[in-house]
């Protein structure tokens, strides 16, 4: 399953939050995102069934970064629609 994770974070700390996730290296996070409007950070992200998304996502993605962090909500992307896979008739 395919995950996108907005993160608020304290004032001022986006980015060392984001490069704080950049340099774990997890194979699960896809990309992270600088953002604006009301969240900081999305997080592009994608795990394997069997996963309990409490404790072995969020919590190993931002162990170390609850306390820069004000909120979080996730999105599940259940389909990829690729532009260059649809036909323009």
């Amino acid at each position: 399953m395919r995950f996108m994770i907005f993160v608020q974070c304290q004032p001022g700390k986006a980015t060392e939050v984001g490069m704080s996730l950049a340099k774990k290296g997890l194979p699960d996070i896809e990309e992270i995102y600088s953002i604006s409007g009301e969240w900081d950070l999305m997080v592009r992200a994608r795990f394997t069934k069997g996963h309990n998304f409490e404790t072995d996502v969020l919590e190993t993605i931002f162990e170390d970064q609850w306390d820069k962090i004000r909120r979080t909500q996730t999105v599940i992307a259940y389909r990829v629609y690729n532009p260059d896979d649809a036909s323009w008739e």
